[in-house]
């Protein structure tokens, strides 16, 4: 009997060819053979007649059930009846049963889930059949080889081995779901290195436009050509450490392409904190790579989700989902929740983040409560990876000082500047007026006086509600006038930013205000006469002050208002006022001392990290636990397993699935929501008509262009003011948006009172 994958696609060929595709995705990462034993037994339980009549109905256009015949838990049976190995049985048999779903936690409810999973009997599994159709030889002792290979590495680094045990069984699941939809989906596999030659004549013909007259361009130009030379540094962990306005963007991107031209290495990967840097440095890199940056460049950072579809649809979804651009921009939203995710959507790219240079920019806005476990991922991906990482800040945070560090490489900063130079960066001064509270009001009072001495100002404040009422109140001051939030779209940002540029440019200068929230002071190639920030942390005061007097238009020193908003809400916004609070410490200490300087900057960190260590493992269920202790040795999971059954826990005891339920960067879900500003409409319109896989996976990735992103709970509220269209994506009313203020969420919620 012939035995079929699906349609046209013999199983055995399916097995084989999936088995050896995992093997090789797995191979950079040590385990070769444990990614060929899970792919060659993936299928098993389509072995069977009953799953071989089910598919032979489906193609006959039958009415069947999706999964409604099991077929992933043979395999893993297999494994737990063929393994003696506990955490080997549990890493292989977990991938396996789950390559369709998420993976599971290997200990609940004081049992082992692997068995409660593969003790169905016969009459739902018929495992006997299976078995006796296919039964392939499995190398334990190679698979028993591989893993204590990776603990001894592992030893050697002092890093929690259940932890990092964890992130191989995510890698090598990865490995499986990336090799079994692209064999199913006929995708074929790019294996060729990007040219990186090419794109670094490319940069250099660029940075051959720019002017090294006056001493920053000169200093840029230095920091530049050090980048260049770190080029052929060993792969490791390093550190980019320059001033705002010290050209960082290029220069990381200089070494990034030497780097991987020196270590024939697979991708770039930008992860940046906020979409408003990740549009700049988009737009940056096209112009830099305007020939092919379409093929080049892939941006990910919206929440508009390909669908999960059938056959059909699995060729357009595949292209967005696998990260094989040479080239990805993203967040670190997207690169936290695809690493910490148990789902099989996210965590297939997560083995195409090997072989890479992943540039972390403005790191300082990490998360508090996610320093631990962004350390442990990128530690990781460097060690087991073959990865390089370049960690780039104008303020460093200290990482590679905590319970957890960060594993710097040796002599870790790429560029050094001799201290007269940095005296160069000193183009403002902080003024702290935050002795008593400003209402908005009162801001917009110092706002008009500042405009009034002929000033274009900038002022920053910590939410969108209060940026919002400052920018009415600023309603009737005399200059040019922008608003920034996130809840203008992407497109719509980078035409006000084009604006502002233009009002600043002195050749075309005009008087002008721009009320904003913090998505402007870092990353952002833009500068004011004046800033006025509502009092943060040290980081993002120095970020915000970054946007002042940039190019040192003015030698003298320009002011940088820190000011205490009056009435402020930051109960959802804890890591800004856990930096407010120990940024008004640090003022009342250096009273007398430049609130600039490195000194202040390091006590800032040092208070910062030690008041908020115990936060750093991300505390769930009430402090009850943490992500990294579910993720690690899950000391409850293990408790209960031991209470039951009167012995301890064999096998891998992390928490997959628990983890994941718990984990989210941002407090709450958000989605993506198309809004009508530009080609949005037209570019909707297009897709709706279109039926070309490929020209629906253009149109969806112009249309990110185009997308704010809602809260859920909100999006459930505001229902009324969106649709879905075909079934992929939110599209907002054109009542809802404005061409100033971006989305009306006054009117959005009124909704509820109609």
């Amino acid at each position: 009997m012939t035995y079929y994958a699906r349609k046209n696609q013999k199983l055995s060929d399916h097995l084989e060819e999936t088995a050896n595709l995992a093997e090789k995705f797995s191979g950079v990462f040590g385990c070769a053979c444990l990614g060929y034993t899970v792919g060659v037994l993936h299928d098993l339980g389509k072995y069977t007649l009953a799953f071989q009549d089910y598919l032979k109905s489906s193609i006959r256009g039958e009415d069947v059930t999706r999964g409604s015949v099991i077929h992933a838990l043979q395999g893993a049976k297999f494994i737990e009846n063929t393994i003696k190995d506990f955490v080997i049985s549990d890493i292989t048999g977990n991938v396996i049963a789950s390559h369709h779903g998420g993976l599971f936690d290997p200990v609940n409810d004081g049992e082992r889930t692997l068995s409660v999973k593969s003790s169905k009997g016969e009459d739902t599994l018929h495992y006997g059949e299976a078995v006796k159709a296919f039964s392939p030889r499995i190398n334990e002792v190679e698979l028993m080889s591989e893993i204590l290979n990776f603990c001894k590495t592992n030893q050697t680094k002092n890093v929690n081995l259940h932890f990092m045990l964890h992130l191989l069984t995510k890698v090598l699941y990865s490995c499986l779901v990336d090799a079994d939809r692209c064999n199913s989906a006929g995708l074929e596999i790019n294996d060729e290195i990007p040219d990186w030659s090419s794109l670094v004549l490319q940069l250099e013909n660029y940075l051959t436009l720019f002017s090294d007259e006056g001493e920053i361009n000169k200093i840029r130009k230095n920091i530049s050509e050090q980048c260049k030379e770190a080029g052929d540094r060993k792969k490791g962990i390093y550190t980019l450490s320059v001033p705002t306005g010290g050209g960082k963007t290029l220069s990381s991107l200089r070494f990034a392409l030497e780097h991987a031209k020196e270590h024939k290495l697979k991708r770039i990967i930008y992860i940046i904190p906020y979409l408003s840097i990740l549009d700049q440095t988009a737009e940056k890199m096209k112009e830099v790579f305007s020939d092919n940056s379409d093929e080049l460049i892939f941006e990910h950072h919206s929440n508009i989700e390909l669908p999960e579809g059938d056959d059909e649809e699995e060729q357009y979804r595949l292209l967005a989902s696998r990260w094989d651009s040479p080239i990805i921009l993203t967040t670190m939203v997207q690169f936290l929740e695809t690493i910490y995710s148990n789902k099989a959507s996210k965590l297939r790219k997560f083995h195409n983040m090997s072989e890479t240079v992943l540039v972390f920019d403005e790191v300082q806005a990490l998360p508090i409560n996610c320093v631990h476990l962004f350390n442990a991922a990128v530690n990781f991906l460097h060690i087991f990876g073959e990865s390089t990482v370049l960690l780039c800040t104008a303020t460093q945070p200290h990482l590679h000082k905590t319970d957890r560090p960060v594993l710097l490489s040796n002599n870790p900063d790429i560029v050094s500047i001799a201290p007269e130079k940095l005296e160069i960066f000193e183009r403002v001064h902080i003024e702290d007026a935050t002795q008593s509270e400003m209402d908005h009001e009162q801001i917009a009072s110092l706002v008009k006086d500042q405009v009034e001495q002929n000033k274009n100002t900038l002022v920053i404040l910590n939410t969108k509600g209060d940026a919002r009422k400052v920018y009415e109140e600023c309603r009737s001051i005399d200059c040019e006038k922008a608003f920034l939030t996130t809840d203008l779209c992407p497109a719509h940002r980078l035409n006000i930013l084009g604006r502002l540029r233009k009002n600043l440019d002195p050749e075309t200068k005009q008087l002008t205000l721009c009320v904003s929230t913090q998505l402007i002071e870092a990353g952002v190639d833009i500068s004011f006469d004046c800033v006025i920030r509502a009092a943060a942390g040290m980081d993002s005061i120095i970020q915000a002050a970054g946007r002042c007097n940039r190019n040192k238009e003015n030698p003298t020193p320009q002011s940088v208002f820190v000011v205490d908003v009056k009435g402020e809400k930051l109960s959802r916004l804890p890591t800004i006022k856990n930096g407010k609070e120990i940024t008004a410490r640090v003022f009342r200490e250096n009273q007398e001392n430049n609130l600039l300087s490195d000194e202040v900057i390091n006590n800032f960190y040092r208070y910062y990290f030690y008041d908020q260590k115990d936060k750093m493992d991300y505390s769930v269920n009430g402090g009850e636990t943490t992500i990294y202790n579910l993720l690690n040795d899950n000391p409850l999971g293990t408790v209960a397993y031991r209470n039951q059954n009167n012995e301890s826990y064999k096998g891998l005891p992390c928490a997959f699935r628990t983890a994941a339920e718990s984990f989210s960067v941002i407090d709450g879900t958000q989605t993506g929501v198309v809004v009508p500003y530009g080609d949005a409409l037209q570019l909707v319109d297009e897709f709706v008509k279109t039926y070309d896989p490929k020209e629906k996976v253009r149109i969806l990735k112009q249309l990110q262009r185009y997308t704010v992103s809602v809260y859920s709970s909100s999006l459930d509220e505001i229902k009324q003011a969106a649709s879905i269209v075909d079934d992929t994506f939110y599209l907002l009313s054109p009542d809802y948006y404005d061409e100033e203020l971006g989305l009306k969420r006054e009117a959005m919620f009124s909704l509820l009172n109609v």
